[in-house]
């Protein structure tokens, strides 16, 4: 018969080492650790934080990164809706200086359509450009001197008005641009416009200054008692029988040729005298045109004619 050992496992009073149990009577006993992994992975799972915290972390990241990007995406938009907007009322401002322009070009074309037509008369509506319109006949004074050899003589001396569109507040930077004509105050070829506009700068804002300077031509005639006939004449547009007018918004005007003028002087030059000179002082400027005489056996005649057409620009009742 066998027998058999029973063994029994002492019962550890106190725990000095993780691998080390005392029991009592039989001395010192050595006994598998607790955990059966390396000391590193024991230390790393008592610090490891729970399963529950890593998802929590993982949760809030999503909402964050939405949270950021939609952020961004507002900021970008805003930004971008606010530059549009300037975009957009810089261009709606260029297109009321674009249509003002074209309205006092269309005022000008006016004038000069009926000009030479007694009687002749023009309406034409102007809409909200922005600005305001000023017809001014007391401005824009014409002196128009005649010099042949050593004599001078005055033909013209008034101020022919002047029609002036007051733009945007907003307008800037356009000071010195010519729509029609030049700065010359007197010009003698038949293409060249007798108008004048500009944009000048004004008391408070940047202006569309529009008048007109005197236009001369000229033309050799037959003999009169050996002397050589040459015809030169100088054509005049008077505004100065305007009403005073200051209007903004839409509103409608009336252009009328009242009437048209002539004036004729006649000048009797011996041979020596082979050109004629006339200066053109138009507000501050002063220019000069000389006309060629031909000359004849005795010399020359000038018969020297000034048309001036007169011009009424006013507001009317549609």
């Amino acid at each position: 018969m066998t027998t058999m050992i029973v063994a029994t496992l002492p019962v550890a009073s106190a725990v000095d080492s993780p691998c080390e149990v005392w029991a009592s009577g039989k001395g010192w006993t050595v006994e598998p650790p607790l955990y059966p992994l390396d000391v590193d992975e024991v230390v790393n799972h008592a610090v490891s934080r729970p399963s529950g915290a890593s998802g929590s972390r993982r949760g809030l990241a999503a909402p964050v990164s939405m949270l950021i990007i939609l952020f961004s995406l507002t900021l970008v938009s805003t930004v971008a809706y606010s530059i549009s907007l300037r975009q957009i009322g810089s261009r709606k401002e260029d297109l009321k200086l674009l249509a003002a322009e074209e309205k006092m070009l269309d005022l000008e074309e006016v004038i000069s359509a009926v000009a030479w037509s007694p009687g002749g008369s023009r309406t034409l509506t102007f809409s909200n450009y922005g600005g305001q319109l000023r017809v001014e006949p007391d401005k824009n004074h014409l002196t128009l001197n005649v010099t042949m050899g050593n004599t001078t003589v005055t033909v013209f001396d008034s101020d022919t008005g002047r029609f002036v569109y007051e733009l945007p507040s907003t307008v800037a930077g356009h000071y010195g641009f010519w729509l029609r004509g030049d700065d010359r105050s007197i010009v003698n070829q038949s293409s060249a416009y007798q108008a004048r506009m500009v944009v000048e700068k004004g008391s408070e804002h940047e202006e569309l200054v529009a008048g007109y300077r005197p236009l001369a031509s000229s033309s050799a005639g037959g003999l009169v008692s050996d002397r050589r006939v040459n015809n030169v004449r100088v054509y005049v547009v008077n505004l100065n029988a305007s009403q005073p007018l200051q209007s903004g918004g839409e509103f409608h005007m009336r252009v009328v040729c009242v009437n048209v003028s002539t004036w004729v002087h006649s000048y009797d030059l011996n041979a020596s005298v082979t050109t004629l000179v006339l200066t053109a002082v138009l507000g501050w400027e002063e220019d000069i045109v000389v006309v060629p005489l031909t000359v004849g056996p005795s010399g020359s005649i000038v018969r020297l004619e000034v048309v001036v057409s007169s011009i009424r620009i006013e507001g009317v009742r549609v």
